[in-house]
């Protein structure tokens, strides 16, 4: 049987998407759709599967988005059943951004 974790995004990770998701939107609104389907599959890939994706920086883990080139960053509270993501970044940018918000 999957347990799903409760899932918690920090506010500035609403930011992360509505400028990604606005990017995309001035590309093609369909494509921004599309961007936010993916990601939203993930997270919910990662609340079934947290353990799937190795640790990358100290404890927080990073899946990368299917067809885009974003990565999630997050991390697993086993003892609360709860994955706290910290950032969606594009793979172009420093991923110390988001490990300073896990600080």
């Amino acid at each position: 049987m999957v347990v799903s974790y409760k899932i918690k995004l920090l506010p500035i990770v609403h930011i992360d998407l509505q400028n990604a998701k606005k990017w995309y939107h001035a590309k093609n609104p369909l494509l921004a759709e599309e961007f936010k389907a993916e990601v939203n599959k993930e997270i919910d890939y990662i609340g079934k599967y947290p353990e799937h994706y190795q640790r990358k920086h100290n404890e927080l883990r990073q899946s990368l988005i299917t067809r885009f080139p974003y990565a999630i960053f997050y991390l697993v509270d086993e003892e609360q059943k709860l994955i706290i993501i910290f950032g969606v970044l594009h793979t172009h940018r420093n991923p110390e951004i988001v490990i300073k918000r896990n600080k």
